[in-house]
């Protein structure tokens, strides 16, 4: 009894956990703009997405990676290579979580 207890519990924990943690979603477009104040930093970016609409991007928050580290961003922009842009929402603000190219 005090086994299914502790497990039911344990349940309902993880799904309380789950249900706090912020969507991941994610968009496809054209880099517009870079807010790039010092070499090798960005704070944000715009996109052009597929159905017109430009969004701003903060990027303050994204974690290094080797494979698409976030001043790769100016080298998208002046190509016109599109990127994929897999982010969270908190208030106003998108925050990125993750960039790829397309």
């Amino acid at each position: 009894m005090a086994i299914a207890r502790l497990t039911t519990l344990a349940a309902g924990a993880i799904l309380l956990v789950a249900a706090c943690q912020p969507t991941l979603q994610q968009e496809t477009g054209i880099v517009l703009s870079v807010d790039s104040p010092t070499l090798g930093q960005v704070d944000s970016f715009e996109l052009l997405t597929a159905d017109g609409e430009i969004v701003t991007f903060d990027t303050s928050e994204l974690r290094f990676r080797r494979e698409f580290p976030a001043p790769h961003l100016s080298e998208h922009q002046m190509l016109g290579d599109r990127i994929v842009v897999t982010y969270k929402t908190e208030g106003d603000r998108l925050l990125v979580t993750q960039l790829d190219d397309e």
